[in-house]
């Protein structure tokens, strides 16, 4: 479980901006369950055009990530975009740090469809089509 704060500056956060934003958020929790806090931040900047800024930072034990996203006064779309790259953040952590756990007893296990794969490229090595 996480601690999800939502702040906004120049922009009131509701509940239902609240609700849009945990759906969100929840998401990238389904991802890695080692979150512990989420802070969204959404900004509003009136110079020239309206834009809305939404921030937000993740932490993990031993890491934080950070992303921002500018757009026009659309949450939704802001939000997908920042947990997509969130979610490649966290992907990309995981698997760097997914081959520190190494345990005594285990093996290489390939799937069926792994399997049929490097077959069908062994054959095509064979007959010296690659």
């Amino acid at each position: 479980m996480y601690t999800l704060n939502i702040s906004g500056h120049h922009v009131q956060s509701g509940e239902e901006v609240q609700e849009v934003v945990k759906e969100k958020m929840d998401h990238l929790a389904r991802i890695n369950n080692q979150i512990t806090t989420i802070k969204v931040i959404l900004n509003t900047e009136k110079h020239e055009i309206h834009e809305l800024i939404v921030e937000a930072s993740v932490h993990i034990p031993g890491h934080d990530l950070f992303a921002t996203v500018k757009t026009d006064k659309q949450l939704k779309p802001a939000l997908d975009l920042l947990v997509g790259k969130l979610e490649k953040q966290l992907i990309k952590h995981k698997a760097k740090h997914a081959g520190r756990q190494h345990h005594i007893n285990a093996k290489d296990v390939e799937s069926p469809v792994e399997q049929q794969l490097q077959a069908e490229f062994d054959e095509l090595v064979e007959r010296e089509v690659i």
